[in-house]
């Protein structure tokens, strides 16, 4: 048992605990920040590269979609795969901005990469989702995109410029002003 004399003083112990914690919430902030403000992909700002997508669900099922097609229309790819535990999370965030925003032209596409066109459409539809889902069947587009991580979201405006290029999870408020600046 420690002497008084050589433990620690409350104020030391409570010192290096605000002081552990303030560096973690540091760690936490820049960790989250390039979602937020985009990842400084070097694709935005620059024509998004063209895809064509089989259609697994909310549209004419096995009709083709061409990104190039949907210019004048601001659109939001959303790269994600069943298995994926944040797409999971994201995908009602999706929706609900899909929703928002469907009369002011916006068009969000659920990018599927990892899944056969039927698992794809079950999921869309025990999730509820109203938005297309559409199949990169041989991952051309995400690597046309270099998706590394899922979700990744790629914002588009109306010249079919990607605005912004955000990976993980992302916030709807954050996502919500991106599209809003967007239209």
């Amino acid at each position: 048992m420690p002497t008084p004399a050589s433990a620690p003083s409350d104020g030391k112990v409570r010192s290096w605990v605000f002081a552990g914690l303030l560096g973690l919430g540091a760690l936490v902030v820049l960790s989250l920040l390039p979602r937020v403000v985009g990842g400084g992909s070097p694709f935005e700002g620059k024509p998004a590269p063209d895809a064509v997508f089989a259609v697994a669900a909310n549209g004419d099922p096995g009709a083709r979609m061409q990104l190039e097609s949907l210019k004048g229309h601001p659109v939001v790819l959303d790269f994600w795969a069943t298995w994926c535990g944040p797409c999971a999370a994201q995908a009602p965030i999706l929706d609900r901005i899909a929703r928002r925003y469907e009369k002011q032209g916006l068009i969000v596409l659920g990018v599927n990469a990892h899944d056969p066109p039927a698992k794809a459409k079950s999921y869309a539809e025990k999730k509820g989702l109203s938005y297309p889902i559409v199949i990169d069947a041989g991952q051309e587009a995400a690597q046309a995109y270099d998706v590394q991580n899922l979700p990744s979201l790629v914002v588009i405006d109306r010249e079919g410029r990607v605005v912004r290029y955000m990976t993980g999870l992302v916030d709807e408020a954050s996502l919500d002003e991106i599209v809003a600046a967007t239209l």
